[in-house]
């Protein structure tokens, strides 16, 4: 929930020319990846389910965005069948889950060392906690979601005493912040205001995967004057990786991550879990990109042997897990897939299946140890 994931991904949408039904055509999407300046809301084409808010949770209650936006692709809408209402906030984990970027940004003022800094993005929360003491001394304020365990690794971690803020120009210059970390969709108002006051702005503007996250780490750690510390956390972040690939099958399977009538396809975080789980992605295989609109009708009929979904809870063992499992099996359709059959209709809590962050390494040892269990 890496971060919620956080900051924003600017998805650059390059999809090849394909024919493929309008259903799986990449579109327009807010692929909530980074951004924490704007309430989530969307609707859910050819879906019965409309979602406003995270899990229940009322728009004006949350910062202005969760994470980031999508893909600038075609304005296709998934078309098909209705489907049947799923659990709220399913929608948004899923689309958490897609996390895709634009191209790295140049190390830009931002990066120089800061002494007040004010984190807008789950995965600055999580990190600049992550990176010990030193760092944690010098933030002055948190994002609002930083305490909602959905979505942030770093929930009821931060001293009460730490500002929790909506991304607000009044609220942010109230903590006289020397820098503020923001997401690539902050609106030029808000951005004028914090720099015409003084503040340094430092902009996350991708999130595909590990590479990103790695980038993210080291500006963090240089801006609080501690490299060793960011790479103390990516080494703890390549042995996860290891006792993952040191447990992949031979034979991959193939695994869908889909909810709600989108799938993530190429050059998403899910593409980098899913290759960590020892699994393959099959809207990639498919030749997509992105976060894409998948119908129903489509995605059964490409019989999934693994179909992932996101599911409110910060553990796998949460009952909101199985219930999110059970929503996708009475799917018409995907009663007949193979995934449904073997029982691999895997929902993996958003905060990691939606993580930019440390969280992408939970989800996929949550994927490759459900897979695991199955062996006799």
């Amino acid at each position: 929930m890496s971060a919620v994931r956080e900051r924003a991904p600017a998805i650059s949408s390059r999809s090849r020319r394909q024919t493929v039904p309008d259903a799986a055509r990449p579109r327009s999407a807010t692929s909530a990846c980074a951004r924490s300046d704007a309430a989530p809301t969307a609707r859910a084409s050819g879906s019965a389910t409309r979602w406003r808010g995270l899990a229940g949770a009322r728009a004006r209650d949350l910062p202005r965005a969760v994470l980031a936006r999508g893909e600038k692709g075609s304005k296709r809408r998934a078309r098909g069948t209705r489907l049947p209402a799923v659990p709220r906030g399913l929608a948004v984990l899923f689309a958490l889950s897609a996390c895709t970027g634009a191209s790295a940004p140049a190390r830009e003022a931002g990066d120089a060392p800061a002494r007040r800094i004010v984190s807008q993005t789950i995965l600055s929360d999580e990190v600049l906690w992550a990176l010990g003491p030193a760092a944690q001394a010098r933030v002055v304020g948190v994002s609002a979601l930083a305490d909602d365990p959905r979505y942030s690794g770093v929930a009821g971690v931060w001293p009460p005493e730490t500002p929790r803020r909506a991304l607000t120009s009044e609220g942010l210059l109230a903590l006289d912040p020397d820098l503020a970390i923001i997401a690539s969709f902050t609106s030029p108002e808000v951005r004028e205001l914090l720099s015409s006051h003084g503040v340094r702005l430092l902009e996350f503007t991708r999130f595909t995967g590990f590479a990103d996250y790695r980038a993210h780490v080291r500006r963090l750690a240089a801006v609080v004057e501690d490299p060793p510390a960011g790479e103390r956390l990516l080494e703890d972040l390549d042995a996860r990786l290891a006792r993952l690939a040191a447990r992949r099958p031979a034979a991959p399977l193939s695994a869908i991550s889909w909810g709600d009538g989108h799938a993530a396809a190429a050059g998403t975080s899910f593409d980098d879990i899913a290759e960590a789980a020892g699994l393959s992605n099959l809207a990639k295989e498919k030749g997509l990109e992105g976060h894409v609109p998948v119908a129903l009708e489509l995605m059964v009929s490409w019989d999934p042997p693994v179909i992932v979904t996101g599911c409110p809870a910060a553990e796998p063992d949460d009952p909101a897990c199985p219930a999110a499992e059970a929503a996708i099996a009475a799917l018409p359709g995907v009663g007949a897939t193979a995934a449904a059959r073997s029982g691999r209709i895997i929902a993996v809590p958003g905060r990691a299946l939606a993580s930019t962050g440390e969280g992408m390494a939970r989800a996929a040892e949550i994927l490759q140890d459900r897979l695991l269990a199955e062996r006799p």
